[in-house]
């Protein structure tokens, strides 16, 4: 009490919320008025949390509006709000849906959305001005492009389609209901060029997810999630753990003990053994022996344990 309406607003909504009171002072015939908002729910006081720890969050509301003038006296303007809350039309994971609320789109022909019905918003958890000038193409679900293709060039032919065959739309939530569309279209009659495309769709299955206003995951928080896998990744190429830490501790013990080992084996000098020493025979000029020239009985090629071709420096 005393506080004002708007602060309970989601900013998201503010703008919407006061053009909505301006056009219903300048415009004052017009009894009702109704947008869909959304509300800040009430941070209550619970057992160990403070009001400041807790995360606000906000409802969708469908809001209608009525001036009234309570004192003529003094002549003051009241404004009564009639809130009504909304809450998603689906309770379990991919839920048919028997007797849905048909809802209606408006796109013009380069895709833009104009209008969608407040009745979409239990269905699709968008609010109406959060899609109004988005394109209205990159709800459809990418596998059905190809049926959907089919379907516009039949609207621009024949003027609408009597009814589609099940297709997926993408839900506030990220996730894809299915459902029906009756299509109809405007051409304007000097241009006669398509201006806009009208939808009304029946909705026949609900999605994975069945919250349709739970928040999808943001861009922040596709940058933030990413920032974590490279600071993974980081972690595993860069920071030493525990088990390198021993790895490495093991790795020098073996190297010192490598080192030591190996300068034990330089201080040893060898001792020269005469016994040791190996005779060897030149296997080059092996196939020499049967056909080697005597020279005074003596031949280089001839085998070395022959007395007659023996000589007396050792091979070495």
């Amino acid at each position: 009490i005393g506080r004002p309406f708007i602060d309970f607003v989601h900013p998201r909504d503010r703008n919407t919320f006061a053009s909505q009171i301006t056009s219903g002072l300048a415009v004052p015939k017009i009894v009702n008025s109704t947008m869909v908002c959304r509300i800040r729910r009430y941070r209550g006081l619970t057992t160990g949390f403070g009001v400041k720890d807790r995360v606000v969050t906000f409802m969708p509301f469908l809001l209608k509006f009525t001036f009234k003038n309570i004192c003529d006296e003094e002549k003051v303007i009241y404004l009564v709000i009639q809130a009504t809350p909304f809450f998603s039309a689906f309770r379990i994971p991919n839920e048919v849906v028997p007797k849905a609320v048909p809802f209606v789109m408006r796109h013009a022909a380069n895709g833009n959305l104009e209008y969608i019905d407040p009745e979409s918003v239990p269905y699709l958890g968008y609010l109406p001005q959060d899609v109004t000038d988005k394109d209205a193409l990159q709800l459809y679900h990418p596998e059905d492009l190809d049926y959907l293709q089919q379907v516009y060039e039949t609207i621009v032919k024949e003027g609408g389609v009597p009814r589609t065959k099940s297709y997926r739309m993408m839900a506030q939530n990220g996730d894809y209901l299915k459902l029906e569309t009756e299509w109809s279209s405007f051409i304007n009659p000097w241009s006669k060029r398509l201006e806009f495309v009208i939808g009304k769709h029946h909705i026949i299955e609900g999605p994975t997810n069945p919250d349709v206003f739970q928040s999808p995951t943001s861009d922040e928080d596709k940058i933030k999630a990413q920032k974590f896998r490279e600071n993974i990744v980081r972690i595993m190429n860069e920071v030493l753990t525990k088990p390198a830490e021993v790895a490495k501790q093991q790795m020098t013990k073996r190297c010192q003990d490598l080192a030591s080992f190996m300068e034990s084996l330089m201080e040893e000098q060898p001792k020269v053994d005469e016994k040791l020493r190996l005779e060897i025979q030149d296997p080059d000029h092996s196939y020499y022996d049967r056909d080697s020239v005597m020279l005074g009985g003596i031949s280089p090629h001839h085998d070395y344990n022959d007395s007659k071709s023996s000589i007396g420096t050792p091979l070495s």
